[in-house]
């Protein structure tokens, strides 16, 4: 399960712009393989009411390209799935009242169009239904279907959500893997996915201070845990549209419209096992940081221990060979003696590497190792040993 806490920052994405100055973001989808965003905004045409655009973003938010869907409804739910043969959106389809009742799988090709209702893309897992969206749970191959049974806004309307095999319903199989029912949450619904035994969704209404995002079991529908979202404050007309797996934690969108240009802003959560920084105590007075920013920390970040210094001796004098940095307390110290790349004072070197060794033994010493007398500040910003 993902720890819902403040997001953390700095943000993924902030201010990106997107291909159609129309209307904001309604969804979006991180895609793990070619690095890219994707994010889908309807298109707003009096010709097409219910055309989308999709915009891909690079990974620090550049436009990449788009592609235009008609027929596909509000543009909630993409997703996309990579395969050999390339890369297919998910999206809505058959759209009624301007929102989708079934799924539409189309090959991505830049800066093209597509019909999403053509009946050679569309797929439809369940008839009968309004209001449809989808996601893919990667780590269980999983498409995740949510549906309505009642044609209304998200406040007031039941349902359920299905899981089906990613593979399979992408051939038009599909046999549900687990399903479980929703009752009227009174909340404008902003997105949702799935991660293991888990669903997530994001509510929120635009320019109001009632975002947040809820953890439900996959098995009960119970609602695990519940997070305010303060992310972005003071964006104008800033609203949350979608919520995507990110690498192993989850990503939200929060849409901003200054001056009339459509923009995203994406922030993620913390990922899995990762925890604060925590200062290394009792540093000697023989050395001092460069910055209350350099002082040793050390943070526990899944299975690895993150290591952040950059310290100069109070007196001046050069580092010896083996001199010990600091200690580090008993639940981040290594099984094994690890060595450590790290950097030293561009001025302590001339016409030669500022790499500079450091290990750090089982007892906690933390050591440099370097023959060369080094004068100046010594450093490590992204060490990290296995625990």
């Amino acid at each position: 399960m993902i720890k819902l806490a403040s997001a953390v920052t700095p943000p993924l994405l902030t201010g990106a712009t997107l291909a159609s100055p129309v209307s904001v973001a309604q969804s979006v989808f991180w895609e793990t393989v070619d690095q890219l965003w994707y994010v889908c905004q309807p298109d707003g045409t009096p010709e097409d009411m219910d055309r989308v655009t999709v915009t891909r973003l690079s990974a620090d938010g550049a436009l990449v390209d788009k592609m235009y869907l008609g027929r596909s409804g509000h543009g909630t739910g993409l997703c996309v799935e990579r395969t050999t043969a390339g890369t297919f959106l998910w999206t809505g389809a058959v759209p009624n009242g301007g929102w989708a009742t079934a799924l539409a799988r189309i090959p991505y090709a830049a800066n093209g169009t597509a019909d999403a209702s053509d009946p050679a893309v569309v797929r439809t897992p369940r008839s009968g239904v309004f209001r449809v969206s989808a996601s893919i749970d990667p780590t269980r191959h999983q498409l995740i279907f949510r549906w309505q049974e009642n044609n209304v806004s998200s406040p007031t309307a039941t349902g359920g959500i299905d899981a089906y095999d990613l593979g399979m319903a992408a051939t038009g199989m599909f046999q549900r893997v687990r399903s479980t029912t929703f009752q009227a949450s009174g909340k404008t619904l902003q997105g949702f996915t799935s991660l293991g035994d888990y669903i997530y969704h994001l509510y929120g209404d635009q320019s109001v201070d009632n975002f947040q995002v809820t953890c439900a079991d996959w098995a009960s529908g119970t609602v695990l845990q519940t997070q305010a979202v303060t992310a972005f404050p003071g964006i104008a007309n800033r609203e949350p549209e979608g919520i995507c797996v990110y690498e192993d934690t989850l990503a939200f969108g929060i849409a901003g419209k200054p001056d009339g240009v459509r923009q995203l802003n994406v922030a993620r959560f913390p990922h899995p096992g990762t925890n604060p920084w925590v200062e290394v105590p009792g540093l000697s007075p023989a050395y001092y940081p460069n910055s209350v920013n350099y002082t040793p920390q050390y943070r526990i970040a899944g299975d690895q221990v993150h290591l952040h210094f950059a310290l100069s001796k109070t007196d001046g004098t050069a580092w010896n060979q083996g001199e010990v940095l600091f200690t580090l307390p008993p639940r981040v110290r290594p099984n094994r003696t690890q060595r450590l790349l790290g950097v030293v004072s561009g001025a302590a070197v001339t016409a030669d590497t500022m790499a500079v060794r450091f290990e750090v033994a089982p007892d906690g010493k933390v050591t440099i190792w370097d023959e060369r007398s080094l004068v100046g500040w010594v450093g490590a910003d992204v060490s990290f040993w296995v625990c």
